[in-house]
C-alpha cells in the first residue's frame, strides 16, 4: 500500500490568517491511483459535504519522494544570521557614538 497526498481547498475566502487558512493537506493509504481517487472522494462525501465544509478544489498526488526537512537546523541558522546583523548594527552605532563623543570632547585630536 502507498501513501497519496490530497490537496483540499474550502470554498470561500477562509479566515484572517497568513497561511493556509481553508486548505490542508491528507494522507490517503491506496494501492492505485484510481483507489486513492475512489478514498478520497468518500473522504469528501463523509467530511466535507456540510454547507461550511465544502471543498472548491480537491488535487491528488502521487508523491514520488518525499524529504522532511530538519526544522531545528533551519531555525538555529536563521537566528545565527539575525543576531549577527543585530550584532553588527550595534557595533556600528556604537562606533558612530564613539566618533561623535571623540569629536565632542576632543576636537582638536589631542589627547
Amino acid at each position: 500500500m502507498k501513501t497519496y497526498k490530497a490537496y483540499l481547498q474550502q470554498d470561500g475566502i477562509g479566515c484572517d490568517y497568513t497561511i493556509g487558512c481553508s486548505q490542508t493537506v491528507i494522507d490517503i493509504k491506496a494501492n492505485s491511483m484510481e483507489e486513492a481517487r475512489l478514498k478520497l472522494e468518500l473522504e469528501i462525501q463523509e467530511n466535507y459535504s456540510h454547507y461550511d465544509m465544502r471543498l472548491k478544489n480537491a488535487e491528488l498526488y502521487d508523491v514520488v519522494q518525499v524529504i522532511s526537512l530538519n526544522m531545528n537546523h533551519i531555525y538555529t541558522q536563521y537566528d545565527k544570521a539575525k543576531n549577527k546583523e543585530i550584532q553588527l548594527l550595534k557595533e556600528e552605532k556604537e562606533r558612530e557614538e564613539y566618533e561623535r563623543l571623540k569629536a565632542k570632547y576632543n576636537p582638536d585630536g589631542k589627547s
